[in-house]
């Protein structure tokens, strides 16, 4: 009777085990992630299989992620918020793929993306210029702004127009604000020059410069901060700019151009778009993907 009863409860032993081991395996045997269930799923483009992660599903964005509202690390520094951040999310979801944005040096970001070798395409504010697109394929805009001028609270400055060879600037290096400041402001004034835009506010709150030119969302949301100790006394006329994701210039960066084109006029269209611009700017969008093709912003 006691050999009975030993061999029953081994044989419930051994079932419960095996019970235990499907639930907590993948039909290939590896333990199940705990995310297993935000895994992208369905049909993925046939481009997916030449990502550089090499996962099929991931792709890896480049972008200066030290650049809010646009793209930064959450509170708890394991990962990246932010506009650009949500609407690649939400054109993951029309892809079954997953967008993943990692850290790469600004001035090295579109010969980086030309090399194809450490990430898949740059999604960053990125203004799109003609130069530009030589080296690598432009998506559709998604995004306009302009230049804002912003200066320490308690400056007496007003507009770039007030600006003399006496004054110091700052601009990010390799940016759009820089080719404009190099052609409109005093041709002997000083510039302070970095690639992060936080060390130009730093720069500027610690009296390096007097001003500093950036795009206008970004230069509010910065400024907003009191820590800042600065203000945005300017949207500078006739500086419209639109962003865009870029590409390879590759059968595969062509590929992936048309799907991802195709994904952002579709949240544009029911309305992701602009619930997501409400989230990070507080107001309704004033452009929407489509409202300009990429052709005539190149031909300008």
């Amino acid at each position: 009777m006691k050999r009975r009863v030993w061999l029953i409860a081994m044989v419930v032993l051994v079932l419960l085990v095996s019970t235990a081991m499907l639930v907590g395996c993948g039909s290939n045997g590896e333990v199940a992630s705990d995310n297993t269930a935000n895994e992208p799923a369905g049909e993925r483009p046939a481009w997916a299989d030449e990502l550089v992660k090499g996962d099929g599903k991931t792709v890896l964005v480049a972008a200066d992620t030290a650049y809010p509202p646009f793209e930064s690390a959450t509170a708890d520094g394991k990962s990246f918020e932010g506009f650009d951040v949500d609407i690649l999310n939400a054109i993951g979801e029309k892809l079954n793929l997953k967008f993943q944005h990692m850290s790469y040096d600004w001035d090295s970001i579109i010969p980086g993306m030309a090399a194809g070798t450490d990430f898949d395409m740059i999604c960053s504010a990125l203004t799109i210029r003609p130069d530009r697109a030589e080296t690598v394929l432009f998506g559709e805009p998604y995004f306009m702004d302009s230049f804002g001028m912003a200066v320490p609270v308690g400056s007496t400055l007003t507009s770039w127009k007030d600006l003399t060879d006496d004054h110091v600037v700052a601009v990010q290096t390799s940016s759009a604000a820089e080719s404009w400041a190099q052609k409109n402001l005093p041709a002997n004034i000083k510039y302070v020059m970095n690639k992060d835009t936080i060390n130009l506010f730093q720069a500027m709150q610690a009296g390096e410069a007097d001003a500093l030119f950036q795009d206008y969302s970004q230069a509010a949301s910065f400024a907003a901060d009191p820590m800042r100790e600065a203000k945005v006394v300017e949207r500078v006329d006739d500086t419209d700019q639109y962003f865009g994701m870029a590409f390879q210039k590759s059968p595969k960066g062509e590929a992936m151009r048309a799907d991802l084109n195709k994904a952002l006029l579709e949240i544009a269209a029911d309305g992701t778009y602009a619930r997501i611009y409400q989230k990070w700017f507080g107001v309704a969008p004033d452009f929407l993907p489509g409202d300009k093709p990429l052709s005539e912003i190149l031909a300008e």
